[in-house]
């Protein structure tokens, strides 16, 4: 019955371990506005992409463009309900890594 209770105890671990990484990624500012992230968005986006036709389908440098609104003054957080205040970047289609 212990060989059970240890498997069952690891499922539950897992899981919760496994949760722990969902959520979408955000960006935020103190007092950050809606029109200041499209335009600092939109700018960094451009600076990080060979062309401007590749920012617009968010063919990214996305180290760069990360860099880049954070040196803006943007956090980028992980979030499962994003507070009002978060804005939605671009980000890779496939992630290996964050």
């Amino acid at each position: 019955m212990s060989g059970r209770r240890s498997a069952g105890a690891l499922l539950v671990v897992i899981a919760v371990g496994g949760l722990a990484g969902c959520g979408k990624f955000y960006w935020t500012r103190p007092g950050g506005m809606l029109e200041e992230f499209e335009r600092d968005n939109t700018a960094c986006a451009r600076e990080s992409s060979p062309n401007p036709t590749a920012a617009a389908h968010g063919d990214l440098n996305y180290p760069a463009y990360r860099a880049c609104l954070a040196a803006r003054g943007w956090t980028r957080v992980q979030h499962m309900d994003p507070p009002p205040d978060a804005y939605r970047g671009y980000e890779p289609a496939i992630m290996k890594w964050n």
